[in-house]
């Protein structure tokens, strides 16, 4: 049996950093693994984006696409603290697992 972690419905406005390029992108679920989100870009499973949301930035890899929306999944390789700081700032009363903090980077 495959274990699914706990997803949390949304509604929140998430860029997508591709290329050195913002695309505005929809979020409509997030759990502690990925999020789903639903926007109109070209692209295909396997390759990296970075996620901005509210000041934190992850990467996530595109593992499916269905219509307009795409499933993405956090790189093991990125860094806990920032993966931390996202799902703050997307999953109400998430409890910080490192003590990194925000700087540089504007709200959407």
């Amino acid at each position: 049996m495959r274990y699914r972690t706990q997803r949390q419905r949304q509604s929140t406005p998430v860029g997508i950093i591709r290329n050195g390029t913002r695309i505005l992108s929809h979020l409509v679920d997030v759990s502690d693994g990925g999020v789903r989100l639903q926007c109109s870009l070209e692209t295909r499973p396997g390759e990296v984006l970075q996620l901005h949301a509210k000041g934190a930035i992850v990467m996530a890899e595109v593992r499916w696409i269905k219509g307009n929306h795409i499933g993405l999944q956090f790189t093991k390789d990125g860094s806990a603290a920032d993966r931390s700081r996202f799902l703050l700032r997307l999953i109400p009363g998430k409890q910080q697992i490192s003590g990194a903090r925000v700087h540089g980077f504007t709200e959407l």
